[in-house]
């Protein structure tokens, strides 16, 4: 392979650059792919029923970092931004591996959650470096590339886990990431665009102050009790710090995020339906492995499952959520961004609604995924809306815009779910904690109706319609 400072080469030149950039841009699909059958194990090795924070401090972490590591990235090299955050996104893994408590093992996850800018940086550097024939098709096997982590992830996994333990996907991890840093160092060429531009340290010193302490209410406040001075004080640092973010991004030249934008009626209505939404597959994505691994004889629901065979459970559904994009796709004007956000809102809707049940045979939770995986045409219909909305010269910052939103819900719903399941705790064993159906019950009808909250106000989003797309 030639080294960085040869700009021109052969189209398979390129492609070798492509197959090292998608090492680091599929690492948010593989963030959720490969850990969310691990929460029941990880809740089990840590004897903790705060598991849902191994995905919170990540959406946490990403949606501060994105929109700083994108500035930087302009300023210093998106090469060189991508391969910083490789560094510290395999710190976080290395910490994850080893952390002897779980605390350490939230630090880790949280440096982990800069691995979220790798998408973005990533096609970033492409537009900038690639050959103008090569461009349109880099980024669409790279977003082909999400498809296929998502269905064989689990798989892998899954394996791993049963084999290996938990420590083993964090080493996985690590591994991939680490390995994708330094190729990138060493053989993908730099940008030669800069540009000068300021970054908003305290605006996301603000915001990621705001964004903790609602999530950590959330998640601990049906324990504390929802009017305890603990719950309402933690709500009142929230309110403080979200509003003098607010008035922080109105005056200073050049915001993390512009408030003005978020604040339009095209903006603000497609980011809010369809972070709730996103959260609503957020949740489930979390819920279900516990509900399939839980052992037959421990609760009334159940069905012990090691991760391999719940990973091949749920294989029709990952590979609905492949076709879902196509679909998307395919039928842009004939249907409309907009028609397949309210779509896929409300097959999540019927999904989630279906798994609150904790139906007992096979063929049902197969079925239940099966309608949320398809529902989730969403992840391709909300980016296109969101860049329907903003005026041209303000697209480049959708990207921002969306990962804000999306992480923001995903990680509140999840935190609210859970708070809410752990108030139904039956017993803790080896296994980990053993929730009652009644708990499955609440935290999947609160997916179930927040999809359809954002099909309800997705019927309020002016762009996207009919003969649109």
């Amino acid at each position: 392979m030639r080294g960085p400072g040869d700009a021109g080469g052969s189209t398979g030149y390129w492609i070798r650059v492509l197959l090292i950039l998608v090492l680091l841009t599929e690492q948010a699909a593989l963030a959720f792919a490969l850990f969310t059958p691990a929460l029941p194990k990880i809740a089990a090795e840590y004897k903790t029923t705060q598991v849902v924070w191994v995905m919170t401090a990540l959406v946490l972490a990403a949606a501060i970092a994105s929109p700083i590591l994108g500035k930087l990235a302009d300023v210093y090299g998106k090469k060189r931004i991508l391969v910083v955050t490789a560094a510290i996104a395999s710190l976080g893994a290395l910490i994850s591996a080893v952390a002897p408590t779980f605390p350490i093992l939230l630090v880790g996850r949280f440096l982990s959650g800069v691995g979220f800018a790798f998408t973005a940086l990533g096609y970033s550097l492409i537009r900038d470096v690639f050959p103008a024939r090569l461009q349109a098709m880099s980024i669409s096997i790279a977003n082909t590339g999400v498809g296929v982590v998502t269905v064989v992830a689990p798989l892998i996994s899954g394996y791993m886990l049963d084999h290996s333990g938990v420590s083993s996907v964090f080493w996985f991890s690590f591994g991939l990431c680490a390995v994708g840093g330094l190729l990138t160092l060493f053989f993908v060429p730099e940008t030669p665009v800069r540009a000068k531009v300021s970054v908003d340290w305290l605006g996301a010193f603000l915001l990621t102050v705001a964004l903790f302490t609602v999530m950590l209410a959330l998640s601990l406040g049906a324990g504390w009790g929802w009017l305890s001075g603990k719950t309402l004080g933690t709500l009142a640092v929230t309110v403080v710090f979200a509003v003098a973010w607010v008035v922080w991004e109105r005056r200073v030249p050049e915001p993390l995020i512009s408030i003005d934008v978020l604040a339009s009626r095209k903006v603000g209505i497609t980011l809010l339906a369809g972070g709730i939404a996103y959260g609503a597959t957020t949740l489930t994505a979390t819920l279900i492995p516990m509900l399939l691994q839980t052992p037959k004889e421990a609760a009334d629901y159940g069905f012990g499952l090691t991760v391999t065979d719940m990973a091949l459970w749920m294989l029709p559904g990952g590979c609905l959520i492949v076709l879902g994009g196509v679909f998307v796709g395919a039928t842009a004007k004939r249907i409309g961004f907009r028609q397949h956000l309210v779509l896929g809102a409300v097959l999540i809707a019927l999904g989630a609604t279906w798994l609150a049940t904790t139906p007992d045979q096979a063929w049902q939770v197969v079925c239940a995924y099966g309608l949320i995986g398809f529902g989730s045409m969403i992840y391709a219909a909300i980016p296109n809306l969101v860049m329907m909305a903003l005026p041209e010269d303000q697209r480049a910052i959708g990207a921002n815009f969306t990962g804000l939103s999306q992480s923001m819900f995903g990680g509140m719903l999840s935190s609210v779910g859970f708070a809410l399941l752990a108030q139904h705790v039956m017993t803790v064993g080896p296994a980990g904690p053993v929730y009652s159906s009644d708990g499955f019950f609440v935290a999947f009808i609160v997916a179930a109706g927040a999809a359809l909250l954002g099909a309800v106000l997705a019927f309020g989003i002016t762009v996207g319609r009919r003969g649109e797309g």
